[in-house]
Order: structure tokens, then sequence, then C-alpha cells
């Protein structure tokens, strides 16, 4: 009998908060709020503790702001050793129970624990992850329990904080499909008014969405088909741990100042593209996942990736997914301190997998384009180092 997927979402609650009330006790119970220290208190909050939100003080609400609501408001200076210290204490924790681990951010993972089926109680696992990072780090995080990813994911967003939450197949009409489209994962703001013009309110109305053409045309095909795949509560997507011997490639290029001008951002792009599409062609590899990473000046990091139907290498079709990922995640009204683009899953590919058009075939070899373009953005902006990634397994 084929033991079922049972995957754990894990999501750190108001992770940065968290770090600072652990390395700073008398702060437990305290309203605090993670933010730059400015005089005229503009700066924004990165992070704010559970006890602030009980005054109803949000992420990117101005510190002044925050004060009104509540004058004794905690203003912590944000610290990010402090943070990447307590996340390898969460990972280092979590690779002690099962390798496989998928980190989604600094403060979330993906465990599939399949492996462990007939061995423990789920529940009786999930609470111990919890109890034990809280009793050991003071770290509250929330659990979402699933047979796959996308419904894991769901299902910690379910109860904050502290919470445990299991979502089968069999509930998603009951507890997913009445939430509103923007609750989705996968789903970003830019998206969300897209699907509401044609009908679609609630994850419910995407899953039974019948004019698929429809659909199509006004999201993409292929995001369309992933996200009425995942409204459904299908998810085959791997839990990625990084066991192949080359898993991943990235490339990335910091600014040496804050940037908000949209052609600058995307020629950024097209380079860092185009650069990891030739790596990824001389050494005959093919990404299944694409995605982009968004660095802001206030330590806030976006990782947003698309699982793609065809394993690819082509520049033209890596760099539209990127843009597509840009559009739904950037407003362009936040300045950017890093670009980068990174390739995931990757296996080994065969040139006949890809089909090119006319287009495309003008594209295949513009390396001296790409550094052309790489120094005028040098010359312009300075010259900051384009990072190649590449991850291996030790």
């Amino acid at each position: 009998m084929k033991k079922p997927r049972i995957i754990f979402h894990i999501d750190m609650n108001a992770f940065f908060a968290s770090c600072e009330i652990a390395e700073n006790r008398e702060l437990l119970g305290k309203p605090v709020v993670v933010a730059h220290n400015d005089p005229l208190k503009r700066s924004i909050i990165l992070t704010a503790s559970y006890e602030a939100r009980k005054y109803g003080i949000k992420t990117t609400m101005l510190v002044r702001e925050a004060l009104k609501l509540c004058p004794k408001l905690v203003v912590v200076e944000p610290d990010m050793n402090l943070y990447k210290h307590y996340s390898k204490l969460f990972f280092e924790y979590l690779y002690t129970i099962t390798n496989l681990i998928e980190p989604g951010s600094i403060d979330e993972a993906y465990m599939d624990v399949s492996d462990l089926y007939d061995k423990v109680d789920f529940i009786e696992l999930a609470k111990k992850i919890q109890t034990d990072l809280y009793q050991n780090y003071l770290l509250p995080c929330s659990i979402g329990i699933g047979p796959n990813k996308f419904l894991a994911k769901m299902a910690s967003d379910m109860k904050k904080p502290l919470g445990i939450t299991v979502l089968r197949k069999r509930e998603i009409e009951q507890l997913l499909w009445p939430l509103p489209i923007e609750k989705m994962y996968g789903v970003g703001k830019k998206t969300a008014p897209r699907l509401r013009s044609i009908g679609i309110n609630t994850i419910g109305d995407l899953a039974n969405y019948s004019n698929l053409d429809l659909l199509k045309d006004t999201v993409g095909e292929n995001h369309a088909l992933g996200l009425q795949e995942r409204a459904r509560g299908e998810d085959n997507s791997p839990v990625e741990s990084n066991n192949d011997e080359v898993s991943s490639m990235s490339n990335s290029h910091t600014f040496e100042y804050e940037i908000y001008d949209e052609q600058i951002i995307k020629k950024t792009l097209k380079v860092l593209v185009n650069t990891l599409s030739n790596r990824l062609e001389r050494k005959n590899l093919l990404a299944q996942t694409f995605g982009i990473q968004l660095k802001y000046n206030n330590y806030r990091t976006i990782n947003r990736s698309k699982p793609l139907d065809i394993p690819t290498n082509n520049s033209n079709t890596l760099y539209s997914i990127t843009l597509d990922l840009l559009e739904e995640y950037h407003d362009f009204t936040t300045p950017l301190r890093l670009v980068g683009v990174f390739a995931n899953r990757l296996v080994e590919g065969k040139e006949d997998i890809k089909q090119y058009s006319i287009f495309e075939i003008n594209e295949l070899d513009k390396e001296n384009e790409i550094h052309k373009l790489l120094l005028n953005l040098q010359k312009t902006y300075g010259k900051n180092v384009v990072s190649r990634g590449i991850k291996k397994n030790n």
C-alpha cells in the first residue's frame, strides 16, 4: 500500500519581533514592533508582535500612526544578524526530524514527513515541534498539515499564533472554497482584481470555473491551470530538499542605491535571466521551477516562483515568467536594492524539448549584447557585481 503524502508547513509567528523578545525577555508580553529608528517616526513597521496587533497595529504601518494607537509601543531597530541566527536554530531543529525540508523564507519551511507514516501521530509531532521551538528558543509558530504543499500552506494561515491546523482534500469545500480569492496562496494583488472581473470572487468560484479559455486569457495559460488545480486541492510539487547534485542556480544584482525606475529593473532582470539561461544551456539543464527575488531597503525580501509544466532553459520563456512575477508582486512605488532570478528543480535537458519560434532564434546567442547592457548599467549605477549562485549538497 502506497503511503499517503503528509506535508507540514511551519510558519514562525511575527518572526522579527519574536527574535527580539527571545533575545530580551523583558519585552515578553509587551507590544513590540521592529522598525528603523527615525526621529520623525516616518519609518514603516516591518513586524508587529501579536500584543501590538491587539491595538490595530499592522505591518507596513507608519511608526507615528502606530504610536497614536499605542503610546506604550516598544520600537526596536532591526537586526538581520540576529534574525539569521534564530533562523539557523529553527532549521537546525527541523533537520533533527527529517532531511526532506524546503525553506520557504527565513522564517518558514515545508517538511515532507510521509516516511514517518505509521511511526508517529502527526498531530502529536506538530505539537512537539511547536512546543520545542517555543520552550527552547521562545519562538512561536503555526503549523499547517496537508496532503500537499498548497493545502499545508493554506492550513498554517488559518490559525495564528500558535495554531495547528489539518486541511484534508475532503474538507476543502467547507474550509477553503468560501474564502475570498485574495486569501489564496499564489493569488497576488494584481491577479485578484482580474479574477474578480470575470466573476471569480472566492476560491470555490475558481475551483468550479468552467470557462477555461476566458480564465487563460485573464491570467495567462500556465498560471490559470496551476491556480485552478490548487483551488481544487491538487498540488503535485515536491518538497525541494536539494538532494540533487545541482539543485538550483541563481543570479542577482545589488544596486548601489534605491531603484524605482521600472525600465532599469526590467533591463537588469533581462540580463540576469539571459545569463542564467546560458549557464543552464551550457550544463544541459532545464528548470522545472523559476522565480524572482526582490529585496527592499527595509530588509523585506520577497521570493516568488512558478512551477513549469514543461521544463525549459529558454531565455524568452524564463523572462516572460520573470515579468509576470514582477508585475504581480512589485508595485514600482517601493524602491528596490536587489533583484535576482533563480531556477530550481533542475533536470538534465535535451535540446529537442525546447521549441523555438522565429523570434526566439535571434535571442539564442546574445552574450555580447548581455555584457554590453551589463556594462552600461554598471557605468551608470556603479560597478556592482552580478553574483552567480549555484547550490550543491555537501
